[in-house]
This record gives C-alpha cells, structure tokens and sequence, in this order.
C-alpha cells in the first residue's frame, strides 16, 4: 500500500490515471450495448448469490432464536446449530405452504367466478355508462362514451386474436417468470447454505477486514453495522408483525360478515401493508375489486372497516411497535418513498426508511464528528491568529522603547 502510494505521489502519475481514466470511459460510451449485454449477464450470474445473502441474512434471527434459545441446552455448538437451520427452514417451507393454500384456491375461484360471469359485469358496465350519459346528457354536457363502451366489448374471439398476435412476448415473459422463480430456488438453496456456513464466513470476513482497517476504525466500523442491523432488523420485525395483525383483523371481520375470499383478501391487505404509506390504500382498493364482483353492498362494508381499521394501525398500532421514529423527519418520509420507487420499485419504496435511518446514523455516528472537528480546528486557528498579531504588536512597542 505505501509503494502504491509513493507511486501515486509522482508527477507523471496524475497524468497516466487521467488518460487511462478517458480512454476507458470513451471505450464504454462507444460499446453501450456491449456493456451492457455483459452487465446483464453478470447480474444473471451473481444475483442467485445476492438473493442468497438476503435471505440468509433475513432467516439468521429466527435460527439464532432456535440455537441460542430452544437448542441451548445441546452440549455441542455445531449440532445446536444445524439443528437450529433445520427448523428455520422448515418454518419457511410452513409459511410458504400457508400462503399458498390461502392464495392459490381462493384466486382460482375468484378468476372462475369473473369469467363464469363475463357477461354479467359487462353488461352491469354498459348500463351505468348509459345512466351516466343521460344524466349528462340532460344537463346539456356531451360525453363521449364510445371508447368506455369498446373497453367492455370483451369476446372470446378478441381474447384469441389477441392471443395470437402476441404470442411471442407472452412467451417471452412467462420465460422471464420462469427464469426469476429458478433464480430465486437458487437463491434459497444459496440462503440456506450460507446460513450453515454462518460461523465460518463471519470469521473469515472479520480475518480480510482486520487486514484492510487498523484497530480503532476497524471498532468504530463494528459499532456503525451494529447499529445498522439493529435499526433494519427492528423496522423489518415490526413492519412484519403489524401486517400480520391488519391480516388478521381483515381475515375476523370477513369471517364474521360471512364474505368471500376471506383467506385472499386478507393476505393481499396484510401483503401490502408492508409498503409504507401507500400500501394500506392498494390493498384495500384490491379487496374491494373482488367483494364488488361478488355483491357490490359487502365492498361497501368493507370500504368503512378498512378506513376505521387502517386509522386505529397509524394512531395506535404503529406508535406502540415502533416506540417513537427511527430518527427521520415526518416532512421527509413522502419525499423518501416516492424517491425509493422511482430508482428500485416496490422494494425501494418498502427499504426507503430503514436506509435512511441508516444514513441518520451514518451522518450522526461519522460525518457530523468530523465536520465538528473541523469547524473546531478553523475557529481555533482564526482565534489563535489575533493573539499571535497582538504578541508580535507588544514585541514591537518593546523594541522601540
């Protein structure tokens, strides 16, 4: 490293850097494509490994539960261990199970139901159309509904030459979908290996970066991801856990009014729910569209208990799991989300706010210290500078006596 550095310091150095620098940076604008085509295949090749970090990192707390709590009595740490992996597997293979036993029955009749009764909707459509352009109509307003109209004018034979004239990118993305499902078994087979190997790899990444850090960064870089991982894996557990209570309340109100799709919607809204600040409005508006096609009356319901059920969650629920803010200002939290999508979707709107908690953190714990250090070392060198002027002043009355 200090080789490299004296290297550096050299006057030819510079020079080499930026001519590199330009020559590289001329060579990617003129093959974009090829750049890119070679960034997608990295990415396809690395990002079962990226999705296997995740969800390693996402299953460690449960299995530290199951070792450090229900297997700490297992003389050997190893055993404890795998066994602790197994169980947390097991749980995700249970959980999964559930979703889509609560899922996949319900969408299938609910997709049955709408085209058992095409006809039916779209006949209902076209009559609140035509009430709603003789309600205009006798107050002298011209509404052009021959587009709404051919909106509803749904066939069997339209569905098939649709079919047919877009059967390569239906193609194409049912591959995509395929793809990323296989991508994402790998990443779980990743996840889980990485999970067993837990003891191992923390080891050997503490051993590379005690190379790198000297002895006090290396510290203060151990107390900044500990602080990390507090603030993200609180966010995570509380969001979780209070989507999980909206399910519930949805799923005992609807098993209560006797509706349908009651395991559906109830997953969909809890689902949702994970996304801050819009994600109560899409799932409701999504329960809404399936209790609309069945009776029109229990989406009205169920419109009223969402809006008393989401309210009681921001003004109750959600301050008591969350005990106060993570340390961002409420003024910045739109601004954040919507930011969030639009640069990763909808998982950059669901991290939006624990990453920014971390940056508070990281500004509080690193940047602001050192700014503070420098504002000192300023004030202290234009305080020190008048009496310097002052001694020398008094030095000069003397000699001149």
């Amino acid at each position: 490293m200090k080789k490299f550095r004296q290297i550096l310091e050299k006057p030819w150095a510079a020079m080499t850097l930026a001519l590199c620098s330009a020559v590289l940076l001329y060579m990617i604008l003129s093959n974009l494509t090829a750049v890119g085509n070679g960034l997608k295949a990295v990415w396809n090749l690395i990002s079962p490994v990226i999705t296997g970090i995740i969800i390693a990192y996402l299953m460690n707390p449960l299995s530290d539960f199951f070792e450090f709590r229900v297997f700490s009595k297992v003389k050997k740490k190893e055993s404890a261990h795998t066994l602790a992996v197994i169980c947390t597997v097991i749980c995700l293979i249970l959980i999964i199970a559930i979703l889509l036993t609560a899922l996949i029955p319900s969408l299938v009749q609910s997709v049955s139901n709408l085209i058992s009764n095409r006809e039916v909707y779209i006949g209902k459509a076209k009559g609140l159309i035509d009430k709603a352009e003789a309600f205009f109509a006798k107050r002298n307003i011209k509404v052009d509904t021959s587009k709404i109209l051919s909106l509803t004018d749904i066939s069997s034979a339209k569905i098939t030459d649709y079919l047919k004239n877009n059967i390569k990118p239906i193609a194409s993305a049912i591959g995509d979908v395929g793809a990323s499902v296989s991508n994402f078994l790998v990443g779980v087979l990743f996840g889980v290996c990485f999970l067993v190997a837990e003891t191992p790899l923390k080891s050997g990444l503490a051993k590379a970066r005690a190379m790198f850090l000297p002895k006090d960064r290396l510290e203060r870089h151990n107390e900044l991801w500990k602080s990390f991982n507090t603030v993200f894996m609180r966010y995570l557990s509380c969001t979780l856990l209070d989507a999980l209570i909206i399910a519930a309340g949805v799923f005992i109100f609807l098993l209560i009014m006797r509706m349908p799709y009651a395991a559906l919607i109830a997953v969909l809204v809890g689902f949702t729910n994970i996304i801050p600040t819009f994600g109560p409005m899409i799932g409701g508006a999504l329960g809404m569209f399936f209790l609309v096609l069945d009776k029109p009356l229990n989406a009205l319901w169920f419109f009223i208990f969402i809006c008393v059920w989401q309210a009681i969650d921001g003004m109750i629920i959600k301050p008591k799991l969350f005990s106060g803010s993570l340390g961002i200002p409420a003024v910045w939290t739109l601004v954040l989300i919507i930011l969030g999508g639009k640069v990763a979707g909808i998982l950059g709107i669901v991290l939006s706010i624990p990453f920014a908690a971390m940056f508070v953190i990281f500004y509080r714990e690193s940047i602001r210290p050192r700014i503070e250090k420098r504002i000192a070392r300023i004030n202290g060198a234009e305080e020190s500078a008048p009496e310097e002027t002052a001694g020398t002043e008094e030095e000069n009355g003397e000699e001149g006596e």
